[in-house]
């Protein structure tokens, strides 16, 4: 054997290696991702947040028939009993469904 064939199968085995190595940190990432993923799709189906007990009451004493959808009386009650500012409270109604 000659010194340039030991050399080609050392770098041969190097290249081995280096390929082992970048698959099992593709596979850790991929992994780490699908966590994230399953974690913030857990979080968001969790998301169900009913309003408390005193928000209600406090809703009760603005309007007779309280409609959380109707954003006007949705934005009134936001910014009253929850100490919310106009852009918040539009924003949150919105989003819970208020037209």
């Amino acid at each position: 054997m000659t010194g340039s064939d030991i050399g080609s199968t050392a770098r041969a085995e190097k290249r081995g290696r280096s390929r082992t190595v970048r698959g099992v940190a593709l596979f850790v990432f991929a992994v780490a991702c699908l966590v994230v993923i399953a974690f913030v799709a857990v979080r968001s189906l969790g998301n169900t947040e009913q309003p408390s007990h005193a928000s209600l009451a406090c809703a009760a004493k603005l309007y007779s028939t309280y409609d959380p959808k109707n954003l006007e009386q949705c934005m009134a009650v936001c910014m009253s009993c929850n100490a919310g500012v106009k852009t918040t409270c539009s924003t949150s109604c919105t989003l819970k469904g208020a037209r």
